[in-house]
């Protein structure tokens, strides 16, 4: 019970988005549950709990800046759960959620790939809906007609996590965004990175706000607004992602003012 305190208590903090505490209390949690892990023969739910948390530990750790130990705990996960079809589904839907946030399209798609292939009914709807997005994102990102793509993840974010609203909705508007820029539309990103500000204030969800607000300055830079007003709103991104210990967004925001400090310079 100590354990599963911890954890709620962890997922909360990763909801608001204080991603530090978050790790805080998901790694107590972790190292409470190693020390008397169930078999699925044993105790199937509370197995596929332990596969759960383990999952949301990983992506926690990704956020605060450890992709490499985020990755080891994935591969992990993806080991563990051998050739189970929800097992499967669990690891490949947090390695998707994961891969997205650190923006690896390559990652993604093998990840959605291998959780659709043990699924492709769509049994799963919640978790299949978060393979399936990832994979849209991760084609849209690798020039894979990012339109088509874009108006894919859309019909499915509308279809499965709008109404009534699911988690990770303002996330997913967010990465929408992200695709409708590939696609040359700086304008329909701008829309769907409204609908992301609208869950965020309604729901509450901020674990991916240092994500959403990083994008908006892209969006403004690809509208040309002026760089004083993109670069205000990458500073005011990698601001509160420092904050929160999202260490992951910051390095982001930090690599695009970096880039738009190099484009200053070559004009």
């Amino acid at each position: 019970m100590h354990a599963y305190g911890l954890n709620a208590w962890g997922i909360h903090q990763w909801y608001i988005g204080n991603i530090g505490e978050a790790l805080r209390f998901l790694t107590e949690g972790d190292q409470i549950m190693l020390s008397d892990l169930a078999g699925r023969e044993d105790n199937p739910v509370r197995h596929d709990l332990q596969l759960l948390m383990a999952g949301v530990l990983a992506e926690v750790t990704a956020l605060h800046g450890d992709v490499e130990a985020a990755r080891a705990l994935l591969d992990k996960l993806e080991a563990d759960a051998g050739d189970a079809p929800y097992a499967v589904t669990i690891s490949s839907a947090i390695a998707v959620r994961t891969a997205v946030l650190v923006g690896d399209p390559d990652w993604a798609l093998r990840a959605a790939e291998r959780g659709i292939a043990v699924d492709p009914q769509f049994s799963f709807v919640i978790l299949g809906t978060y393979q399936r997005l990832a994979r849209c994102w991760a084609l849209a990102m690798t020039g894979q007609n990012p339109a088509g793509a874009a108006e894919e993840a859309e019909r499915i974010i509308t279809a499965r996590l709008v109404d009534p609203p699911r988690s990770c909705v303002a996330t997913w508007h967010g990465l929408l965004g992200e695709m409708r820029l590939m696609a040359g539309a700086p304008t329909a990103a701008a829309a769907a990175l409204d609908r992301a500000d609208h869950f965020l204030d309604t729901h509450g969800q901020r674990y991916s706000e240092g994500l959403i607000l990083l994008l908006r300055a892209r969006v403004l830079q690809a509208l040309g607004k002026p760089v004083t007003e993109v670069r205000a709103a990458a500073e005011w991104a990698r601001e509160l992602s420092a904050e929160r210990g999202a260490h992951l967004f910051v390095r982001r925001t930090e690599q695009f003012l970096a880039e738009l400090d190099q484009q200053l310079a070559d004009h």
